[in-house]
Order: C-alpha cells, then structure tokens, then sequence
C-alpha cells in the first residue's frame, strides 16, 4: 500500500501537520524528521503507533558548512535512497528537501511555507508541484495563497482549547507570569542572530516577576536567573501554558507568532524582518523590538500603558477571517491521489 509522506524540519512544522497527520491512519501515512533540538522526542511522543523516520543529526552542527556537508547534503542523499514512487504516493512539506526528490522521482508533492528565503525559495519553487503561501503583501509568480498563518493549522479553536489543568504541575496561576522562549541560533534561520537575547537582558527584568523559560539549548540553563522555572520538554502543554500567561517573548519568530495568535499580546526580540510576522504586528497584536526596549516594554504593559484587544475577541476575529489550513491539506491529498 502506497503512503503519504510527510517530512518534517523544524517543530513548528510537525504542529502545522499534526491535524493533517492524525487524520489518517498509521498505515495510510509515514513521517520523516531530523533530530534537531527537542523535534524527534517529540514526534514520537505525539504519534504512538505512527511510523516515524528520523534522518540527519543537529548534533553536527558547528556552523554553515558542517550544517550544509554533515546535515544537508547527506540527508538529501538519504532521502534519494529512501522514497520511491512504490512506496510513496504524494509528499507534503513545510520545506525543500523531500520535494527535490519527489521532482526526481515523479511523485506529486505541494509544500506550505512562510519563509520565502532567498536561496531555499527558488529550490521549492522549481520541485514542488504547488508551493503555498500566506496572504503576505507581494505576490509570487505561480504561488498559491492560504488565508491564514501556518500556525493557525493547529492554534484555531477547531482544534485548540486551553487547558488550565495544564499549570498546576508547575504551580502557575493564570495570567500571573511571562512566557519565554529562547532559541538556539545553531540553524539556518538563525545563524546572523545575536546568541542568546534573552539571556542578554534577562538582568534586567525584576526579581518579582514570574517567569517561565522554553530553552532550546540546555547547556545555557545555569546562566539565567535562579528564579526562573524552565521547563523540560516535551511540554504535555505548552500551548496552554502560553494561552494562560500575561505576555509571550521569544528571540525565534514561530513562539512569537504563536503567542499573538493565542490573544496573548507578543514581543519578538529576533532579528528577522518575517512577513509573517508583519501580519500580526498590522493587527497589534505583536511587537518587534531591539533586546533593549524588551524590558522597559514588558513594564508598560504590565501597568497597563499598552491597550490590546481581549484574548477571546480577538481569536474569534481570526478564526472568522482565516481558513481551516488542515482542511486544505487533507483536500489537496485527496485531489492529487484521486488523479493517480
């Protein structure tokens, strides 16, 4: 029986297809990811039963050329090796790399993106059968628009609902405490940041506020203030614990997009200009900020300087304007395997 193949790159993708994934059953569908950061732990603790592939390793990433000759190149020869058109009927990415081959091998694959990057861009363009992007300001010759972010596939209420059950274990009372993400800038989207902003400023910020930490690189952990609680993941979660805090502030750009899109207003302290991103700032519901202004910011809102519109409300104002993005992907499969 032939399968859908879904390759994974980066864990807000495994969220976007998550929905996509459950929907079929564990026959109908086989999963390839990289071991990067907490993404492989995850998958497999998300999809119990599900076959689950993992293909190239972060923990050879010193820089550009180790992440291009020991994780690029070698994964994309693994791939070649791995999917053929007996095995694989359709592939969706969030990526490049396993439509390159679905190109070689005559399979139909589409990949969603956000992040229409110089070098990638073109790549995905000439292999992918049909790229898709956001409603973002310029328009992309032969690119097909869906009317929402890429996390809305799994932040729309269709499918997300808070949990407040979700903080007792860490002791946190509702809107009481800041949520903080810190990435490691040991990837591709990442290599032109500042290491560690948060860490930068987190001197700044006062000993009373409560601050909960997702830190993506744990040999760090030691350095920041004792009295923050970071968290071990994978998070039971996280999403909730994001939905229930006062304010979200990430130095990688999905958790800020993340946090706007749950009603909690967002600061993202990165410094990629993401269109993406443009898309929340217009509905003020995020803030792009240099490290320095992170802090002073954080206390104008806390007393109330900075006016927002309420959670709920403003969760309902996207799920009236955006479309259900699992939806299309489960319609784009069905149309193209039906063709088969």
């Amino acid at each position: 029986m032939k399968k859908v193949l879904i390759d994974i790159y980066h864990l807000p993708q495994f969220n976007f297809f998550k929905n996509a994934i459950l929907s079929f059953k564990p026959e109908e569908v086989e999963v390839f990811c990289v071991n990067r950061g907490k993404l492989f732990p995850v998958v497999q603790h998300e999809l119990p039963g599900y076959r689950v592939t993992c293909l190239g390793d972060y923990k050879h990433n010193k820089g550009m050329w180790s992440m291009v000759f020991k994780i690029i190149i070698p994964r994309i020869y693994q791939l070649f090796r791995l999917v053929g058109r007996k095995q694989y009927k359709f592939i969706l990415t969030a990526h490049y790399q396993a439509n390159i081959i679905a190109w070689l091998k005559g399979i139909p694959n589409i990949a969603f993106n956000d992040d229409p990057r110089r070098f990638v861009w073109p790549v995905l363009k000439f292999s992918a059968d049909e790229v898709y992007l956001p409603p973002f300001g310029p328009k992309y010759q032969g690119v097909k628009v869906f009317n929402a972010l890429k996390e809305w596939a799994y932040l729309s209420p269709n499918y997300f609902r808070p949990n407040a059950e979700a903080l007792k274990p860490y002791g946190l009372e509702p809107k009481k405490y800041i949520f903080i993400r810190e990435v490691s800038t040991k990837t591709s989207n990442y290599l032109s940041q500042q290491e560690d902003i948060i860490l930068s400023i987190s001197r700044s910020f006062p000993e009373d506020w409560q601050v909960v930490l997702s830190l993506e690189n744990k040999e760090n952990a030691g350095k920041y203030p004792k009295g923050w609680l970071i968290l071990e993941e994978p998070v039971a979660d996280i999403h909730s614990l994001m939905y229930y805090s006062q304010i979200v502030i990430s130095s990688g750009d999905s958790m800020a997009r993340e946090g706007a899109m749950l009603g909690v207003p967002s600061v993202y302290a990165g410094n990629r200009d993401m269109p993406a991103n443009r898309i929340l700032m217009a509905k003020e519901m995020l803030l792009k900020l240099e490290p320095e202004e992170v802090a002073p910011t954080l206390k104008k809102i806390k007393a109330g300087g900075l006016a927002f519109k309420g959670q709920e409300e403003f969760r309902r104002q996207l799920f009236e304007e955006w479309d259900d993005v699992t939806t299309l992907i489960l319609k784009k499969v069905e149309q193209s395997t039906n063709k088969a």
